[in-house]
Formats: C-alpha cells, structure tokens, sequence
C-alpha cells in the first residue's frame, strides 16, 4: 500500500535534489523512498548499538529473548529468496573471501543486482533488524563494532549446525 508524506525544505536542497534526479535519471518517488530508507536502516542501526538486555541466563526469560532466531534460522535456510537467508549467505561468503566479515564487504555483496543469490535492496534495514531480537525484530543473529560483523554467540551453535544451507563454499 502506498502512503504519500509531505514536507517542505530549504529551496537550495530542492534545486539540488532536482539536478541530482536529473542526473540519476530517477523520479522524484524512488529517489524520496531511498532516502526514507537509508534513514530508518540509520536509526535502526543507532538503535541496536544502543540495546542492552537485561536478561538473567537463570530463567525462562532468556530462552524467550534469542528464541525467535534459534526457531527462524532452519526456516531462514530453506528459502533461499529470503532477504535473511541472503544476508547470512554474504556473511559466510564475506569470511570466506577475507578471513573475516565486514559491514561494508556484506553491504556491497548485497547490492549487487547482477546477484539475485544475494540481492538485497534493503541490506541496512534487514541487517539491523538481525541485530535485535526485539517483539518486532527478525531475530538477533548479528552482532557488531561498526565495521566487523560476528555471529551471536546465542545461536552460533545452530547457525553453524545450517551453514552449508547457505553457503557451501566458493561459488
């Protein structure tokens, strides 16, 4: 469903936006949904590096806390199309490509149109929501320092017990 939104700006930005549409050769709709995006993945981002649980690892609680994603990851690696299953096949590809992963390295791997294998137009907000294990999230899977990515130590374990679901290797 679409939902218009307007807003005004300076008269400088909205000269400057039209020449970058001409440029881009995009409308003024794609150019305003990619920039709401960008903005929503850059919150959601901020906000899981500010999310610190309080959770005790002695009550029934804390299965309920990395829950989502312990259930999620065998589903994740059944649907390969999944934005999900996409991000965690470029993080195992990012390891094996450099030894390690990086936010940047799993990003551009993700933008690349030419690989639906692992296209994911929204990485930022996709990523970030794998980072929270939240009521709405996707389950926490990721976790981070900025630049380098790790797996949760909570779902490490079936993570791995998955990993050549969704990647087995060079491709």
């Amino acid at each position: 469903m679409q939902k218009n939104i307007f807003f005004e700006v300076d008269s400088d930005v909205y000269e400057k936006f039209n020449m970058a549409l001409n440029l881009s050769g995009d409308t003024s709709e794609k150019a305003a949904d990619a920039c709401l995006r960008w903005y929503i993945a850059q919150v959601f981002e901020n906000a899981s590096k500010e999310y610190t649980p309080k959770v005790s690892k002695q009550t029934d609680e804390h299965k309920d806390f990395y829950g989502k994603a312990l259930q999620r990851i065998p589903m994740w690696a059944l649907k390969p199309n999944q934005y999900n299953h996409k991000i965690i096949k470029a993080y195992f590809m990012s390891i094996d490509i450099a030894g390690e992963a990086t936010l940047i390295m799993m990003e551009r791997l993700c933008s690349d149109k030419e690989r639906p294998d692992l296209y994911v137009p929204t990485f930022r907000n996709n990523y970030s929501q794998m980072k929270l294990d939240g009521p709405k999230s996707h389950g926490k899977v990721f976790e981070d320092d900025g630049e380098r990515v790790w797996i949760w130590d909570e779902v490490e374990e079936t993570l791995m017990q998955y990993k050549g679901s969704f990647y087995a290797g060079e491709e």
